[in-house]
């Protein structure tokens, strides 16, 4: 456990506010031998822990009180953790006591909303900050369209970065009225902004009305049951971008799926009409034992 407080602790005290928000821990990197079932995410204030196998009730009070100690000059810090594992994804003090509420973070000078507890997803994911840096760096005076939006956190960097406009694609209603809340938290205007609730694969033509679009974001779930598979649905999706994009658009394909090499996934998305740029480098925090695997952010850019 010394060697995770450490870097918990490193991590975070690197960050340049207290109010500031992102990932600390990566177990799945397999970095830590004995801690690759835990991700630890530190959010404006509250350190979630969140477990993907059982640890023991000692485990966790152990850990919240080192933890504490360690990270003692951060004023009002709490720890809480979060049972991946079972279904309802519960989230808990070290005490053992279920807790659910909102609180509003902060990544690179920008708010954004989250629920914790009542779901398993918070409604942000730390993983795609410099995802989301990128995009604001790239998307000035651009027309940006945000497929699989959900909570809207890249169309809120777009339009920090000077976006035109952005268009938000996504199925779930609630995570788009949540999206809504983000920008609104940022003061930005909805003049700018769309949120469409759609099935992707089902409506290109709905889609494609605001374009032709300068840059694209494409970060759906690597399976989702009923609504969109890798194997099955990511090739469609290249297929459909050559018709809705302008010359000279970038391309931002995401796969957060630890089964699928980076040679697997550009294999995939090879096209006539898109050539590879660059790969987004991950947190560094997020460094993977295995380079290939992990999340992977890949720049593209339209030829034809």
């Amino acid at each position: 456990m010394i060697e995770l407080i450490e870097q918990v602790k490193r991590n975070v005290l690197l960050l340049e506010s207290n109010l500031d928000a992102s990932r600390v821990f990566h177990g799945r990197g397999k970095s830590l031998p004995g801690f690759e079932n835990i991700t630890v995410e530190y959010l404006s204030g509250t350190l979630l822990v969140i477990l993907f196998g059982e640890r023991s009730n000692t485990w966790l009070q152990a850990f919240s009180i080192k933890i504490m100690d360690a990270l003692k000059t951060l004023p009002n810090i709490e720890v809480l953790f979060q049972a991946r594992y079972i279904k309802t994804a519960p989230v808990f003090n070290a005490g053992g006591e279920t807790v659910e509420f909102q609180k509003v973070i902060n990544e690179n000078h920008l708010k954004y909303q989250l629920h914790l507890g009542g779901s398993q997803n918070f409604g942000f994911f730390t993983d795609m900050q410099n995802g989301r840096k990128w995009v604001a760096g790239h998307c000035s005076n651009r027309r940006v369209l945000n497929l699989f939006s959900y909570t809207c956190s890249f169309s809120v960097a777009a339009l920090a970065g000077g976006a035109n406009n952005v268009t938000n694609i996504d199925m779930s209603s609630a995570a788009l009225n949540v999206g809504r809340k983000n920008h609104q938290l940022n003061h930005q205007g909805h003049d700018c902004v769309r949120f469409q609730k759609l099935n992707i694969l089902k409506s290109w033509g709905r889609i494609g009305k605001y374009g032709p679009y300068d840059l694209v974001v494409v970060d759906p779930p690597s399976f989702q049951k009923g609504s969109f598979s890798f194997s099955k649905d990511y090739r469609k999706i290249v297929n459909r971008l050559p018709e809705m994009t302008s010359s000279g658009a970038d391309i931002l394909f995401c796969l957060n799926d630890p089964l699928v090499t980076v040679e697997e996934f550009m294999l995939l998305l090879k096209s006539e009409h898109f050539v590879f740029v660059s790969r987004i480098e991950n947190p560094e925090v997020m460094k993977e034992v295995q380079e290939n695997l992990g999340l992977k952010v890949l720049h593209y850019r339209k030829v034809s």
